[in-house]
């Protein structure tokens, strides 16, 4: 018996259009089909997951890398971050940038953070896990990363969007100053973008890129590159678990909610059921965001992984959610633009000034010939 490799992506958890739908498939079904060929090629879980998360950051139709939301000051920033789990070893790695202006595919920053973090420690110094601005900056140029001018990184797309929302925040300005009351819920397009990896050795990487929400204030951090929040891998004994989320940053920090279904779903088994309790429980119903008066914005992919087969779910509260998943043994990649089509209802009863709904759809895909 031979066991197959396995990749995930998503293109983040917003609103797609729906004109804009064929090429979203067609990104997601090539960027699969090229992890599947890396992972027959021999290529561990951490290459291949940077190689297609740089495809996605190249894409102007993701909110990562080239074509990012540009903040309040009109420049790109951009978060990465990985988890690797090794699964012999049962050690994990992290890696993490934000804030990064000069890089055109920040996530192989963090690549090189993860590798140098394997390289002697001189003087004893403890390798970081997470580097912003421009130390990060500094650290891909000794590390031979090529730096680029931000105004390369800015998409039409991206312009188009900075003139239009910096128009209604200097409205909304005017508004708040002139003492009338503003209830604009935030924007629903994420795009952010995330990988989940898992190589023929059964090593796991979980990637994710993102420019952040449009018109964020400079040096802005959003969950991507902290840990526990935008990306979790871990192995136990008896197999493993990878979770990539996107969504709103802020709410997603507040709850770790990538650490916490990781962990529990390791240790309890039962993806689907346990996917469900959580975003429930420990998202959409958190009583840390019970202060938050806006719908709860999140999307996950959770990979569970045991020695025959994949259990790959996604959830999400948002509009629509872009999914695409491929086995090494599977001819062409699975891809989806899953969209919530009920209707509003709300969610807390103790809280009914917001509302979210929960969309659900999972896999089995078979490992082993």
């Amino acid at each position: 018996m031979s066991q197959h490799g396995f990749v995930a992506i998503h293109l983040g958890a917003g609103c797609h259009s729906s004109k804009s739908e064929a090429i979203y498939k067609k990104l997601c079904k090539i960027t699969c089909e090229k992890g599947a060929a890396l992972l027959q090629e021999g290529k561990s879980a951490l290459d291949v997951a940077c190689e297609l998360v740089s495809i996605l950051e190249d894409s102007p139709l993701t909110n990562a890398g080239y074509g990012s939301n540009l903040t309040e000051s009109g420049e790109v920033e951009c978060d990465a971050g990985i988890m690797l789990s090794l699964k012999h070893q049962r050690n994990t790695r992290f890696g993490a940038v934000s804030s990064l202006k000069s890089i055109k595919n920040p996530i192989m920053v963090v690549k090189e953070i993860i590798l140098y973090q394997n390289e002697p420690r001189l003087l004893g110094r403890t390798p970081p896990l997470v580097l912003v601005g421009e130390g990060a900056s500094d650290f891909a140029k000794h590390r031979g990363l090529n730096l680029v001018h931000n105004s390369t990184l800015i998409s039409d797309k991206a312009m188009r969007k900075y003139k239009k929302y910096k128009e209604r925040l200097e409205v909304s300005r005017k508004a708040f100053s002139s003492g009338l009351k503003i209830t604009v819920q935030p924007n629903p397009s994420q795009d952010t973008v995330g990988v989940i990896c898992i190589d023929t050795n059964g090593d796991i990487a979980s990637a994710s890129s993102s420019g952040g929400i449009a018109m964020k204030l400079p040096g802005r951090v959003g969950q991507v590159p902290v840990y526990g929040c935008g990306c979790w891998a871990q192995h136990s004994s008896s197999g493993g678990v990878a979770v990539s989320t996107s969504g709103c940053g802020e709410q997603l920090i507040q709850t770790t909610l990538a650490k916490k279904l990781g962990q529990t779903i390791l240790e309890r088994g039962d993806p689907a059921f346990h996917l469900k309790e959580l975003m429930c429980n420990e998202f959409i119903h958190s009583e840390i965001l019970s202060d938050d008066v806006y719908d709860r914005m999140g999307g996950v992919l959770v990979a569970y992984y045991s020695e025959d087969s994949i259990d790959f779910s996604m959830a999400f509260t948002t509009e629509s959610m872009v999914v695409g998943f491929m086995s090494t043994n599977h001819e062409k990649a699975i891809v989806r633009v899953s969209r919530n089509t009920s209707l509003a209802t709300p969610t807390n009863a103790n809280n009914s000034s917001h509302s979210s709904r929960l969309t659900m759809e999972g896999f089995i895909v078979k490992l082993i010939n």
